[in-house]
């Protein structure tokens, strides 16, 4: 038995993510937020952020929540492959975080000697009544997130469908500062409490807000996909023999607007 219904399925295709409120009770949350306290991070490559890895291995509680029939049901509705686990993480943020823009449907990638228009490890499609998505996840919020300071989670409207890029014509244009800050005609934000479940189509672009405010912004994260998908690691854009394997880093606002920052362009 499907555990969306067709209310939530139509929300999932014509958004790119769906959010499902409350889906973890309070002594949930705070025992995930415990466990992480446990859990020793490690360098995220982002300011005032810190990552969780690899948590099923790290922990009982974290694998068991992997397998979870709240994060799985919906999964497979979306998804419609056999599946696998393809990463789980942690993201603790603080002040003055930030998580550029990055996916989209037809965002342009470096790769093998050449630019390729589509990632087809993120993608959103249709058959005889059933989505598939090979890459989707499921974020478990552990904070309240109730405003843009909060950092928020935003996303670009429709972008899972895309048809034409956006990040790199604006860098080449000259285009230095983020969407998060700059603003776009159809960046949305999406406000959570802590339990609450997005399941998000990783074909979405999609970033967070500029934290602004004191504490921490805290969720967990789990990556799902059909069974021949790898387990996520980035892919060395030239393949050299060919057998490589692993994700391609597409086009993110951070290729373009953090360089600018550092002052590594002009």
């Amino acid at each position: 038995m499907p555990a969306l219904s067709p209310e939530q399925l139509y929300l999932f295709d014509t958004t790119g993510f769906l959010l499902i409120p409350g889906a973890f009770g309070t002594d949930e949350v705070a025992a995930m937020r415990a466990e992480l306290d446990r859990i020793t991070p490690a360098d995220s490559g982002f300011a005032n952020t810190a990552r969780f890895t690899d948590l099923p291995a790290a922990s009982g509680l974290f694998a068991r929540t992997a397998l979870d029939a709240r994060l799985l049901g919906p999964v497979r509705d979306v998804v419609n492959q056999p599946l696998r686990l393809l990463e789980g993480y942690g993201l603790r943020r603080g002040p003055d975080s930030v998580l550029y823009l990055h996916g989209g449907n037809a965002e342009l990638l470096d790769l093998d000697g050449g630019t390729v228009g589509r990632d087809m490890s993120i993608t959103h499609t249709y058959h005889d009544g059933k989505l598939y998505c090979p890459y989707v996840k499921t974020l478990v919020y552990l904070s309240d997130i109730t405003s843009r300071e909060d950092g928020s989670f935003c996303y670009i409207q429709g972008s899972h469908k895309a048809n034409f890029p956006l990040l790199r014509p604006r860098a080449e244009r000259g285009a230095r500062a983020s969407l998060i800050d700059e603003g776009f005609p159809t960046l949305s934000d999406l406000y959570v409490r802590a339990g609450d479940l997005l399941l998000l189509n990783e074909a979405l672009m999609h970033g967070t807000r500029r934290k602004r405010t004191p504490g921490d912004r805290l969720l967990v994260a789990y990556g799902y996909g059909p069974t021949f998908l790898t387990d996520w690691r980035e892919l060395d854009g030239e393949t050299g023999d060919l057998r490589g394997a692993g994700y391609v880093d597409h086009d993110v606002e951070e290729d373009f607007v953090h360089d600018a920052e550092e002052g590594l362009v002009p």
